[in-house]
């Protein structure tokens, strides 16, 4: 046993030592060849526990991020000898997994439209063709939640077993894709008329690096981050991650399986239920029933992070602005937000507890929204520091009021 431990560790060294090279420079077809010559056996959770050395050692998580596509390619040989995961119909596994196969389809289908548009002399008319990879571009946009259901229900899970690191690089690289996506589908608003050497140009820059970063996003979740969350996960929690799974919803692919793992008992989302137990607070009482329809109605969104950093409430709105699960609860909410925007959290929290601050506000464009969020520093009578609560407002249509109502009219009417 000590000899195959051993052996594994000396394998994470190497790989450890040759992706450092990558990382000051060396090229990456020299470090794939003496990664193939000097490994034969390498899985993916050599791969994975290369990563977290990595950053353990000091590696920042922004270069793993910047390098992690070439890591994926330099050990691609030994990945590829992964299998991908085979689950039970209706396991979160097995749903991501068919999620992929429908968003290879559709990629596929893009890149199609971009070889026909290759193939048109340059003064033909393309503008059918790039409207069609539009709309599907508009279909691609359903991966968000895909890449939701990992960041909101399972990345938690690696958070709470202490390995944070590999997810959140995984998370960065969710955002690079959104932000491609995004860039792209905005670029298409504008086409009118567009003859095929435009277009060819277009497509070269834009749709390709949307696909490409799709495809590679689909290997590691596939070749890496699945088999592993398969060997530390649960059952039990992967029951937990099926029951949450539809607040999300699904990405081109619906599952119409019920899945129940073995020896697990049937389990429902736990609902609070009192009739009678009071809470008192200085200025009145509530029922819990009455409180929870209280934050139910509330035309804004609360979310409770304490002093701990911890999520530990948010209110169940019928329409919220940002998407919460249950699997949030009791996670740092550090790790609630892209990893990109940490630093800020951090600020306010750090600011927030030295007293320096009190609130902080932001306001976004969302589409047609105008989304306000403020932040504020909760304390006790003693002004010491209890947490922050998170309030999300959409202000679009407070701003349309004008002039007074000061006679009854009911909005539906």
């Amino acid at each position: 046993m000590t000899e195959t431990i051993n052996n594994r560790q000396q394998r994470i060294d190497i790989m450890k030592k040759l992706i450092r090279q990558l990382h000051q420079g060396a090229a990456e077809a020299k470090i794939k060849r003496q990664l193939e010559t000097m490994l034969e056996d390498v899985d993916y959770s050599d791969v994975f526990q290369m990563e977290i050395q990595l950053m353990e050692e000091g590696i920042p998580q922004e270069s793993i991020q910047q390098l992690c596509d070439t890591h994926t390619r330099v050990l691609k040989k030994h990945l590829d000898l992964q299998e991908t995961p085979n689950t039970t119909p209706g396991h979160p596994v097995h749903t991501f997994v068919m999620e992929n196969q429908e968003l290879s389809k559709l990629t596929q289908k893009i890149n199609l439209l971009t070889t026909e548009i290759s193939k048109l002399k340059e003064e033909a008319d393309a503008t059918e063709l790039m409207q069609e990879i539009k709309a599907n571009l508009n279909i691609l946009m359903d991966i968000e939640k895909h890449y939701k259901r990992k960041e909101n229900l399972l990345f938690p899970y690696f958070e709470k077993k202490n390995i944070p690191g590999p997810p959140a690089v995984m998370w960065g690289k969710h955002d690079e894709t959104r932000l491609l996506l995004k860039n792209t589908l905005e670029g298409f608003q504008n086409i009118n008329r567009i003859d095929a050497q435009e277009a060819k140009a277009f497509n070269v820059i834009a749709v390709q690096s949307i696909l490409d970063a799709i495809s590679d996003m689909i290997y590691k979740e596939e070749k890496i981050l699945f088999p592993t969350a398969l060997d530390i996960l649960t059952e039990q929690e992967w029951y937990e991650i099926y029951l949450q799974s539809d607040e999300i919803g699904y990405c081109l692919y619906t599952p119409d399986f019920t899945w129940q793992p073995t020896g697990i008992p049937n389990q429902e989302v736990q609902k609070i239920n009192s009739q009678s137990n009071h809470i008192q607070m200085p200025t009145g009482n509530f029922t819990l029933e009455e409180l929870i329809a209280v934050f139910s109605t509330l035309p804004f969104d609360l979310t409770f992070v304490d002093s701990n950093d911890q999520v530990r409430y948010f209110s169940p709105g019928k329409e919220r602005i940002f998407d919460r699960s249950r699997a949030i609860l009791g996670r740092k909410v550090q790790y609630c937000h892209p990893p990109k925007s940490v630093h800020i959290v951090n600020k306010i929290l750090n600011d927030f507890k030295s007293g320096k601050q009190d609130k902080a506000r932001f306001w976004i464009q969302m589409d047609s929204r105008l989304i306000y969020i403020v932040y504020y520093a909760l304390k006790n009578n003693n002004n010491q520091y209890l947490g922050t609560l998170e309030v999300t407002q959409d202000l679009i249509d407070i701003g349309k009021l004008k002039g007074e109502r000061r006679l009854l009219e009911y909005d539906n009417d």
